[in-house]
């Protein structure tokens, strides 16, 4: 089979599922080609080393990638945003005939514009696309605060429509965001509901010294530290962490934050100006492959989201790579996610956007014998490699894809 890769985003952009899903469709014998933008998320900013171009080919881990114009930025301004969904949107059909032929799409959504270049793509190709929805549009857009109701959210909500109408299969991470699309008038048998995956081999070869190193590194010293990995946008809703941080009763905890986003620079002048330095710390984007280092090295995991019927629906990515590390979970948000770190008993679960429920939990957490956290980390390492590793999810996004190959042939 062959199988174009269609997403914005790709490595090395911390946006991994799409680089994740070449590479393992590639292992399994598969012919596998990617069409992207260039790299600037989540900052906006072009990555250092790159040129902006109309395209170019090149080659990633042994996979041809076609990267297309896109214009660059991704602040809270809502113009610059739509530039860039819309910039990606027309040059990548144009892009696309320098991608190899293929036989079905993988189309890896946000933004939604993704989903108009998909059709348009598969249309001159004569193939059928796959739809892989990681956020529901327009209403995560509304929630990150990028728009406001109005005509234009009033546009997305039938674009959006048209998307799902146009696209030959859809795939949502949760059974709520099934529901979701249903209820949007979307055909229930055009919607499967497709788990999040996890390499846990890069999890399972940190080595036994590593957290001690990474705790003088970084002078975690013997601070009980909370850590929160990923995108820092307004989606997440981080103020309440610094609010939690603010009234936490001492000093022996610190909350580290690891990544970049929109909403990096608010936050640490708030902490700056709250004088929690020594509370919440920032490291910035790290390598992705340092991140087992810096799990191991932390003594619990947070997820936060901001509190919305939306978050309810989602499990964030980086759920999988907590549970894959072994260490114990405050799970700062409710619904699916919530669930899951439930079901798997892996840690603590509060409200979102909750400080004093947070702060609760954080203490709570700390003053548990270390043997109780490593217990949990434990469980959720082994419900995690019991239903969420590559080798046992791929198989199911292989078997849609074919699906939609040989329907398309006929």
């Amino acid at each position: 089979m062959r199988v174009l890769i269609l997403s914005q985003y790709y490595s090395p952009e911390p946006v991994p599922k799409p680089a994740e899903m070449a590479d393992a469709l590639r292992r399994r014998g598969h012919q596998v080609s990617v069409l992207t933008g260039y790299p600037s998320y989540p900052s906006g900013d072009l990555y250092a080393g790159y040129r902006l171009r109309l395209a170019e080919r090149t080659n990633i881990d042994g996979v041809p990638v076609v990267r297309c114009f896109e214009y660059p930025a991704h602040g809270t301004r809502a113009l610059g945003r739509i530039a860039n969904y819309l910039s990606f949107m027309i040059f990548a059909p144009f892009a696309s005939v320098l991608a190899p032929g293929c036989d079905v799409i993988y189309v890896w959504h946000p933004p939604l514009t993704v989903g108009i270049a998909a059709a348009v793509i598969a249309r001159l190709r004569g193939v059928r696309f796959v739809y892989d929805v990681q956020d529901i549009w327009p209403e995560s857009a509304l929630l990150s605060g990028m728009l406001q109701p109005g005509l234009i959210v009033s546009f997305l909500s039938r674009l959006e429509r048209v998307v799902y109408r146009l696209a030959d299969h859809i795939l949502v991470v949760t059974e709520g965001a099934r529901q979701n699309l249903i209820q949007k008038g979307v055909p229930a048998e055009k919607v499967s509901v497709a788990r999040h995956w996890i390499d846990v081999r890069v999890f399972t070869q940190v080595e036994s010294d590593t957290r001690r190193a990474i705790r003088d590194r970084y002078g975690w010293g013997d601070q009980f530290v909370v850590l929160f990995g990923g995108n820092i946008g307004l989606v997440q809703g981080l103020d309440c962490v610094v609010d939690a941080a603010a009234a936490l009763p001492d000093d022996s905890t610190r909350i580290v934050m690891v990544g970049d986003g929109t909403d990096l620079s608010r936050l640490q002048e708030r902490v700056a100006t709250l004088g929690l330095d020594r509370r919440v710390q920032f490291l910035g984007r790290q390598p992705p492959d340092l991140m087992p280092a810096l799990f191991a090295g932390a003594d619990a995991l947070l997820v936060h989201l901001k509190k919305s019927e939306l978050s309810r629906l989602v499990i964030p990515t980086k759920t999988m790579a907590y549970l894959a590390s072994g260490r114990p979970i405050i799970m700062a948000m409710e619904g699916a996610a919530a669930d899951l770190v439930s079901a798997a008993g892996a840690g603590i679960q509060v409200p979102s956007e909750h400080p004093d429920a947070l702060v609760e939990a954080i203490e709570t957490m700390r003053r548990m014998p270390e043997s109780e956290r490593a217990a949990m980390g434990a469980r959720g390492a082994e419900y995690l490699s019991a239903n969420f590793t590559r080798d046992t999810v791929i198989p199911e996004y292989e078997a849609i894809l074919q699906a939609s190959a040989v329907a398309g042939s006929t």
